[in-house]
């Protein structure tokens, strides 16, 4: 899939599917693609939410937000395995990157600068 130069095409997604991280870029509300987030740094968004990635394995690298949400997204299901997703809050909210239901987050999460839920 040949990608606009700065993924710029995988911005502003009307399918929730596609658009799963929403912020700002430019100033503007929007939202990026999954299939731009991870990909480059700085982010398209204009806090660097869509770069917040973590590498868990050689061959996983993957969004903070698909740790510890019961959706396995590395072969060896190490994003849900993490040492992270031993503490999780009490409480749900609906994550920023797209979820189908609202989750709890990791603890560690908490006071990281970032807003993490919507």
């Amino acid at each position: 899939v040949p990608f606009c130069k700065f993924h710029i095409d995988q911005t502003n997604c009307s399918d929730p599917m596609r658009g799963v991280v929403p912020c700002m870029i430019d100033g503007y509300p929007s939202t990026v693609s999954k299939l731009a987030t991870c990909v480059q740094v700085p982010g398209l968004c204009d806090d660097g939410f869509d770069s917040l990635c973590l590498t868990t394995t050689i061959s996983c690298h993957v969004h903070k937000h698909q740790f510890c949400d019961g959706i396995s997204d590395c072969s060896d299901e190490s994003d849900e395995t993490s040492p992270i997703c031993e503490s999780m809050t009490l409480s749900t909210c609906d994550r920023r990157y797209h979820h189908e239901t609202p989750l709890s987050i990791p603890i560690s999460w908490l006071l990281d600068g970032f807003k993490d839920c919507l």
